[in-house]
């Protein structure tokens, strides 16, 4: 299509004495050939997104990671790493709060090798709801999840033990640090606490929660500037904020793009 925006911007002008234009409409004709071919190449930029993303999904051979949500995390992961906010690129976490929490809903992704590591059940808030998580918060004492893009940050000790810092980086979730949101292991968020609690997992005051197992290998491996995803049914989500927006991450994605 560019080709062809130029080819017939070359015929006009070597030909514009016979075509009898106006001055002021070929003055004009060079801003519309640059705008035309700025749509084309963002056009182009977005295919080849929605391509990679298909492709990437398809490598990682989990169907029960939701494709719709892996695209969403995709794309704030590459609108993370345009801000300069990922000093760990090599990983993805996602967590998809729209499935109930008997079932694995946390999988962590290996962007270069293009697999999931690991997958598990993940706690939410104990006000988020019960089995399903319908309820989310940013405020203090809430007691609820929030929702969104965060950086990872440091392993600490503290009141959970062996614990990991996150970051928010969105409306949703600004406050999760002064709130105290951490990652850490619990009892309650085991599959031996679903077998003998009616199948549901037990839950948090905020924090996403995982079972002890492989806990401290899965912090180790995303500490210190990964992106972290947090994702549930909220309606205003998508539609507010910036992370998911086009022209937040294609420009980083398309310069990692093979040509």
């Amino acid at each position: 299509m560019k080709n062809l925006v130029v080819l017939a911007a070359f015929f006009i002008f070597t030909n514009f004495t016979s075509v009898n234009l106006e001055e002021s409409t070929i003055k004009s004709l060079p801003i519309l050939i640059d705008k035309e071919i700025e749509l084309v190449t963002l056009d182009k930029k977005l295919m080849a997104f929605d391509a990679f993303t298909e492709s990437f999904y398809d490598c990682l051979k989990e169907p029960t990671l939701n494709s719709k949500v892996f695209k969403m995390a995709l794309k704030g992961y590459y609108s993370l790493k345009e801000d300069g906010k990922l000093a760990n690129q090599n990983y993805l976490t996602v967590i998809d709060y729209t499935k109930p929490s008997n079932e694995d809903r946390f999988f962590l992704i290996d962007i270069e090798r293009k697999i999931v590591i690991f997958r598990s059940v993940i706690a939410h808030g104990k006000n988020s709801g019960g089995l399903n998580a319908t309820k989310f918060s940013n405020e203090s004492e809430s007691r609820m999840t929030s929702l969104g893009f965060y950086v990872t940050g440091a392993i600490y000790n503290g009141k959970y033990d062996y614990s990991m810092k996150i970051h928010g980086l969105e409306y949703s979730n600004n406050n999760a640090f002064e709130r105290g949101v951490v990652v850490h292991s619990a009892d309650y968020a085991t599959y031996e606490f679903l077998q003998e609690n009616g199948n549901i997992l037990g839950r948090s005051y905020g924090c996403p929660a995982l079972p002890h197992d492989n806990y401290q290998t899965i912090v180790d491996i995303i500490q210190g500037g990964s992106c972290f995803f947090a994702y549930g049914k909220d309606r205003g989500y998508e539609r507010k904020s910036t992370y998911l927006k086009t022209t937040s991450f294609i420009e980083s994605f398309y310069s990692d793009f093979p040509q």
